[in-house]
């Protein structure tokens, strides 16, 4: 059997589907897991260091997603980023050149 691989660009998620078979697709996975800036560093970021970090993602063309939280500290929407945004971000390995494709890549 042949398969086709669709990956959904908004979510991440991945389909197969069946040579020529476009009634029925089945989901693989999700490789886009996403994290708050609190998940990934452990503690608040601050409005400064969130507003860096949106903007390169923005400039990056990564696709990011809201979440609502509630706390006795923060009340509102919070900002979720790909992980392998993340890594780049933190970790020293984005650089203005570099696109969306080339920071979700491996």
């Amino acid at each position: 059997m042949k398969y086709i691989y669709e990956r959904n660009p908004d979510t991440g998620d991945i389909y197969r589907r069946e040579f020529n078979n476009y009634n029925k697709r089945e989901k693989i996975e999700n490789n886009m897991e996403k994290l708050s800036l609190y998940d990934y560093l452990g503690h608040a970021a601050g409005a400064d260091l969130g507003q860096q970090v949106a903007y390169a993602a923005a400039k990056a063309g990564v696709i990011t997603e809201t979440r609502q939280v509630s706390n006795s500290v923060y009340k509102g929407p919070v900002m979720l980023y790909p992980k392998s945004f993340l890594d780049l971000y933190f970790k020293g390995g984005l650089n203005e050149g570099a696109s969306g494709k080339q920071l979700l890549k491996g």
